[in-house]
């Protein structure tokens, strides 16, 4: 049998396997008398050196599957995915648009810090000045990363060093604000990878959509065209593109538009951005945010004395892996695309891959105690998405 470098990739010599080996060797070299009972020395010998060598093997199996995408783990991922223009998500900002109340002309600086409660701080991105009515709303963004930066917008409510003239702050409920995300694990970079080998070239319906997918905090990503000369149904202007998005900052996705689009195409959507071109001339990119639409899942399971502690949990982050969303480690799954239902029968299959799971039975809808037991239709500018609330687990029998 051959162990190294084969015709179907590395197969690596075990523990057993070199200790047959060696045993097999000992005999032809000492006779088939030799004792190699467990307590003689030379087998003692050979499983010390055998425990060695089996390490070894180890490590060469890692290294020639760093090579590759599906194999590689971390810093071997980070270079491989390097060649398509690829590089792992870090731990991202949270932004949060806020309002300002006070005395009108008062001018709120750029870094003015506001914090919740807690103690979780955000700073103003730009300078604002208080209108008239007494209030202004600016953007602001986390001093920290990743996703415990996170919080609900009304909890902004504390400006940290009050200074005369500014009365309050509270957060908004605003499709600008955008979470702050941890960094991006082995498997969420591998799932970005593939979806971007789509882009073939520049100025592409596929170019376009790799392009915002590579934007920092971008889940998923959508690109519609109307290449004709009259508006479309949706409203679409003649030669244009409308892209729909969920996450990533405006500036960032606007950019990634700007970059990729092909002159003389205009952008469509109710969200405008101004970039700068390279020579320095502002320029408006128009795109769509996606509309998230919450998943209810109810499963009831039997099973058998196989089904571990936290089953519960491990049929949870299978559903959300599927769907998408936050799972019980806090990772953000990109689930489903944009437009794509979600199917029942794949909730089932989702709920079997835990171990111990004997029978299951799944009910899915987009409000609190589903009952349905179909697929639930997604629009092309909405995205599924379920959390560790939203799914509910019970046993059978």
């Amino acid at each position: 049998m051959d162990w190294g470098v084969t015709e179907r990739g590395f197969r690596r010599k075990t523990y057993d396997e070199i200790i047959s080996t060696m045993e097999a060797r000992a005999k032809d070299l000492f006779g088939p008398n030799i004792d190699l009972s467990s307590a003689s020395p030379l087998a003692l010998f050979l499983r010390v050196v055998a425990f060695a060598l089996s390490l070894l093997w180890q490590v060469a199996e890692r290294v020639y599957g760093s090579a590759y995408i599906d194999t590689a783990t971390g810093q071997s991922l980070d270079y491989a995915v390097k060649y398509a223009g690829i590089s792992r998500r870090p731990p991202s900002h949270a932004w949060r648009l806020v309002r300002f109340t006070g005395d009108p002309g008062v001018t709120i600086p750029r870094g003015f810090l506001i914090e919740t409660e807690g103690g979780v701080r955000y700073a103003t991105t730009e300078a604002a000045v208080i209108g008239p009515d007494g209030h202004v709303e600016v953007m602001t963004r986390s001093v920290g990363t990743g996703w415990d930066v996170n919080v609900s917008p009304d909890q902004l409510n504390t400006i940290t060093n009050p200074v005369p003239g500014v009365s309050g702050v509270i957060g908004l409920e605003s499709d600008r604000n955008v979470d702050g995300l941890d960094r991006e694990t082995d498997r969420e970079l591998r799932e970005r990878y593939y979806l971007s080998l789509a882009a073939g070239g520049a100025s592409t319906i596929d170019s376009i959509r790799a392009a915002v997918l590579k934007t920092p905090g971008v889940r998923t990503a959508r690109v519609f065209q109307n290449p004709t000369m009259e508006f479309d149904d949706e409203g679409r202007p003649p030669k244009s593109v409308e892209v729909v998005v969920l996450g990533g900052a405006d500036g960032d996705v606007a950019q990634a538009i700007h970059d990729t689009i092909a002159a003389g195409i205009e952008s469509f959507g109710d969200v405008e951005v101004w970039v700068e071109d390279a020579g320095g001339e502002a320029q408006l990119v128009r795109f769509t945010r996606a509309e998230i639409v919450d998943i209810y899942v109810h499963v009831v399971v039997k099973t058998t004395a196989a089904y571990p502690v936290d089953g519960d949990e491990q049929i949870k982050d299978e559903i959300i892996r599927y769907v998408g969303g936050i799972d019980s480690r806090g990772e953000l799954r990109a689930g489903v695309g944009l437009g794509e239902d979600v199917v029942w029968t794949a909730l089932i299959q989702a709920a079997r891959r835990v171990q111990g799971v004997l029978d299951v039975d799944v009910t899915v809808g987009t409000s609190p105690d589903p009952t349905g037991r179909e697929n639930v239709p997604i629009g092309p500018r909405q995205v599924a998405e379920t959390s560790l609330d939203k799914i509910t687990i019970s046993r059978s029998g």
